[in-house]
Protein backbone atom coordinates (compact mmCIF):
# COMPACT_ATOMS: atom_id res chain seq x y z
CA UNK A 1 0.00 0.00 0.00
CA UNK A 2 1.22 3.45 -0.94
CA UNK A 3 0.17 5.62 2.02
CA UNK A 4 0.37 8.83 0.36
CA UNK A 5 -2.47 7.71 -2.13
CA UNK A 6 -4.23 6.03 0.06
CA UNK A 7 -5.76 8.05 3.01
CA UNK A 8 -8.64 9.55 3.86
CA UNK A 9 -9.65 13.12 4.79
CA UNK A 10 -10.43 15.35 7.69
CA UNK A 11 -12.50 18.49 6.94
CA UNK A 12 -14.43 19.46 9.54
CA UNK A 13 -13.87 22.63 10.41
CA UNK A 14 -14.46 22.08 14.23
CA UNK A 15 -11.31 19.86 13.88
CA UNK A 16 -9.74 23.38 13.78
CA UNK A 17 -7.31 24.29 17.24
CA UNK A 18 -9.15 27.57 17.99
CA UNK A 19 -12.67 26.25 17.22
CA UNK A 20 -14.20 26.36 20.99
CA UNK A 21 -16.05 23.06 21.94
CA UNK A 22 -19.66 24.57 22.63
CA UNK A 23 -22.13 22.09 24.25
CA UNK A 24 -21.51 18.85 21.69
CA UNK A 25 -18.16 17.94 21.83
CA UNK A 26 -16.97 15.05 18.90
CA UNK A 27 -14.44 12.28 19.22
CA UNK A 28 -12.27 10.30 17.45
CA UNK A 29 -13.36 6.92 18.30
CA UNK A 30 -13.78 5.44 14.93
CA UNK A 31 -10.30 6.28 13.34
CA UNK A 32 -8.41 3.58 11.90
CA UNK A 33 -5.84 4.24 8.94
CA UNK A 34 -3.95 6.97 6.59
CA UNK A 35 -5.65 10.44 7.29
CA UNK A 36 -5.08 13.90 5.99
CA UNK A 37 -6.30 17.32 7.36
CA UNK A 38 -7.64 19.33 4.36
CA UNK A 39 -9.84 21.97 3.70
CA UNK A 40 -11.65 23.82 7.23
CA UNK A 41 -9.89 21.55 9.39
CA UNK A 42 -6.61 22.60 8.45
CA UNK A 43 -3.46 21.23 6.56
CA UNK A 44 -1.66 19.56 9.26
CA UNK A 45 -2.04 18.09 13.24
CA UNK A 46 -1.40 21.23 15.52
CA UNK A 47 2.09 21.20 17.50
CA UNK A 48 1.41 23.45 20.08
CA UNK A 49 -1.36 22.79 22.30
CA UNK A 50 -4.92 23.96 22.41
CA UNK A 51 -6.75 24.99 25.31
CA UNK A 52 -9.31 22.41 26.98
CA UNK A 53 -12.50 22.71 24.94
CA UNK A 54 -11.08 22.91 21.55
CA UNK A 55 -10.68 21.86 18.23
CA UNK A 56 -14.40 20.06 18.57
CA UNK A 57 -13.49 18.18 22.00
CA UNK A 58 -13.47 18.25 25.83
CA UNK A 59 -9.93 17.00 25.27
CA UNK A 60 -7.84 18.08 22.38
CA UNK A 61 -5.32 15.80 21.04
CA UNK A 62 -1.40 17.74 19.92
CA UNK A 63 1.44 16.77 18.36
CA UNK A 64 4.02 16.92 20.72
CA UNK A 65 7.04 16.87 17.95
CA UNK A 66 8.01 17.78 14.72
CA UNK A 67 6.64 17.12 11.05
CA UNK A 68 9.25 14.93 9.56
CA UNK A 69 10.86 15.69 6.43
CA UNK A 70 10.54 14.02 3.07
CA UNK A 71 13.91 11.68 3.47
CA UNK A 72 13.19 10.58 7.14
CA UNK A 73 9.68 8.45 5.71
CA UNK A 74 7.61 7.75 7.81
CA UNK A 75 8.56 8.33 11.31
CA UNK A 76 6.57 7.40 14.98
CA UNK A 77 5.48 10.41 16.93
CA UNK A 78 4.08 11.54 20.58
CA UNK A 79 0.51 12.77 20.23
CA UNK A 80 -0.39 14.07 23.92
CA UNK A 81 -3.43 15.08 25.34
CA UNK A 82 -4.38 18.09 26.94
CA UNK A 83 -6.66 16.95 29.89
CA UNK A 84 -7.89 19.76 32.25
CA UNK A 85 -5.34 22.03 31.79
CA UNK A 86 -2.20 19.76 31.63
CA UNK A 87 -1.11 19.81 28.19
CA UNK A 88 0.47 16.00 28.24
CA UNK A 89 -1.24 14.55 30.75
CA UNK A 90 -1.16 11.26 28.95
CA UNK A 91 -0.07 10.54 24.86
CA UNK A 92 -0.38 7.84 22.46
CA UNK A 93 1.75 7.36 19.81
CA UNK A 94 1.00 7.55 15.68
CA UNK A 95 2.59 7.34 12.65
CA UNK A 96 3.22 10.63 10.54
CA UNK A 97 4.38 10.62 6.90
CA UNK A 98 5.80 13.58 4.80
CA UNK A 99 4.01 13.55 1.32
CA UNK A 100 6.44 16.41 -0.32
CA UNK A 101 3.01 18.78 -0.54
CA UNK A 102 1.58 17.17 2.74
CA UNK A 103 1.26 15.03 5.86
CA UNK A 104 -0.89 12.17 6.30
CA UNK A 105 -1.19 10.73 9.89
CA UNK A 106 -1.77 6.99 11.44
CA UNK A 107 -4.30 7.42 13.29
CA UNK A 108 -6.76 5.32 15.56
CA UNK A 109 -8.97 5.94 18.67
CA UNK A 110 -6.65 7.58 21.38
CA UNK A 111 -7.61 4.48 23.87
CA UNK A 112 -9.39 4.83 27.09
CA UNK A 113 -10.86 8.12 26.62
CA UNK A 114 -14.21 7.61 25.69
CA UNK A 115 -15.67 9.90 23.49
CA UNK A 116 -13.95 13.00 24.61
CA UNK A 117 -10.67 13.30 22.69
CA UNK A 118 -9.59 14.49 19.27
CA UNK A 119 -6.71 15.28 17.16
CA UNK A 120 -6.31 18.69 15.80
CA UNK A 121 -6.02 20.54 12.99
CA UNK A 122 -4.25 24.01 11.95
CA UNK A 123 -2.70 25.54 8.52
Amino acid sequence: MRPCKNYKTLTDGTRKYDYGTGNDPKCDRTLNGWYRFQGAAGTKMVTTCPPVSRCGAIFPAWLSEDHPTVAEGTVERKVCINDFGICCHSSVFIEVKNCTSYFIYKLTDPRGWGCSVLYCGTD
